[in-house]
């Protein structure tokens, strides 16, 4: 029988989930894991990761996918169809000991090509021809849950970047919650899955100079711990805190 005494801090294979605003450092942070890796780029936004030994493919909705080619024909909602497809052949790459790492970078347009999977399997429309609230919003979050369990399950390390959301009390303003941008209850069931859940957030340092002016530094840090409404955590830093509650990114 295992016993508890005997576990050490699993550093092979972590399962990291980062959240935050748009250049924050979530790709710079993600592109500093082992390699080889693959990236499951939805974001159309490799050029974070250039330089490195990086196999990607890319997911890109219907509109992005058109600018791709000016003035060519429409192009049709595949994007998903090639997504879980991708996924298949990456399962037996990971299991073969291809790859170290997989990041999915990031959610927020993981999310777009998933509505415009569910719009496709389901035809009914709003009266203003738009998604269905109860019938294509609960079929994206399906779509989403099932394979981002299937990538966090991979023997591999596993970095998912994702949007922040804030929630905002409709009467009076305030915020009231700040989590991943995700659909429904996966904003809250998501983090769970994970080791690691970090906020990736920006900070202005000041200081004086020798001739006694000011200047100020950008620094990009990783928040590991729950502060105010930013719920990060840790379990390999634990409550001994072998981690900062903020990391250096940069």
């Amino acid at each position: 029988m295992p016993s508890a005494l005997d576990i050490k801090p699993e550093l092979e294979h972590l399962k990291c989930l980062v959240i935050g605003p748009p250049g924050t450092g979530k790709s710079e942070f993600a592109s500093s894991f082992p390699t080889p890796a693959f990236c499951l780029d939805f974001d159309d936004g490799m050029l974070s990761y250039r330089g490195k030994d990086f196999d990607y493919e890319t997911f890109l909705a219907g509109q992005k996918a058109q600018k791709k080619i000016p003035g060519g024909p429409a192009v049709p909602p595949i994007g998903w169809v090639k997504f879980e497809k991708d996924l298949q052949q990456l399962q037996t790459d990971v299991a073969a000991g291809k790859y170290k790492t997989v990041i999915v970078d990031s959610t927020t347009t993981m999310t777009d090509l998933a509505m415009e999977r569910a719009l496709q399997l389901n035809p009914q429309r709003n009266e203003c021809q738009g998604p269905v609230w109860n019938i294509h919003f609960a079929l994206v979050r399906n779509l989403m849950e099932g394979r981002l369990r299937q990538i966090i399950g991979m023997n591999c390390n596993v970095v998912v970047n994702s949007h922040v959301e804030t929630i905002k009390d409709a009467a009076s303003g305030a915020v009231i919650d700040v989590g991943p941008l995700l659909p429904g209850a996966l904003t809250t069931k998501l983090p769970g899955y994970f080791d690691e859940v970090y906020y990736s957030v920006i900070k202005t340092k000041t200081t004086k100079g020798a001739d006694g002016k000011p200047s100020s530094k950008t620094e990009f840090l990783l928040q590991t711990v729950p502060k105010g409404m930013f719920r990060a955590r840790s379990r390999l830093s634990g409550k001994t805190g072998l981690l900062p509650s903020f990391v250096d990114n940069n």
